[in-house]
């Protein structure tokens, strides 16, 4: 059975948090993005994405704006309305990182990278000059109210780019 797959994302607009450093500013955005993904007519779930932005030093908090959308950061909490760098993630499935202190999560990101890195198809995304961030990013697929009885789990989601 594979254990790892392959997703194309979007080019979208998204809301970022900014450096996420302490706990108000993760209760802040936790905030905001479930007051508006509530308020949705239709919603996909989960919209949201997590990374650590190297540059920053930081967590982020990525949540997708349904498309089309008219959003701005007036109606986004005053948060950085961007574009998403699109682009293919290698994923595979992970505990909640709270659940055994990560390491499941660090494990899972371990076995994705070696298995790009082992694959003849595709490559590991490297930021650098001229390229988009891209950083290994995960989202909590588990319904609220089975983490709310200690089950909970993560995809986690590594950039990569087809071998030339």
């Amino acid at each position: 059975m594979q254990q790892i797959r392959i997703i194309e994302l979007p080019r979208m607009k998204v809301v970022k948090s900014g450096p996420i450093r302490t706990e108000q500013a993760f209760n802040a955005f936790n905030k905001w993005f479930s007051d508006y993904h509530a308020s949705l007519p239709c919603q996909l779930s989960p919209r949201d994405f997590m990374w650590f932005n190297e540059r920053e030093q930081a967590k982020e908090w990525i949540y997708a704006l349904p498309t089309p959308t008219g959003a701005d950061e007036t109606d986004c909490g005053g948060y950085a309305v961007e574009e998403f760098p699109f682009g293919l993630y290698a994923v595979a499935v992970c505990k909640d990182a709270d659940l055994d202190e990560a390491a499941d999560w660090m494990k899972t990101q371990q076995e994705i990278k070696d298995w790009v890195e082992s694959s003849e198809l595709f490559t590991l995304h490297v930021n650098a000059e001229g390229t988009e961030e891209r950083y290994p990013m995960f989202h909590i697929v588990t319904p609220g109210w089975l983490q709310e009885k200690g089950f909970s789990l993560e995809d986690m989601y590594v950039p990569i780019h087809m071998k030339e």
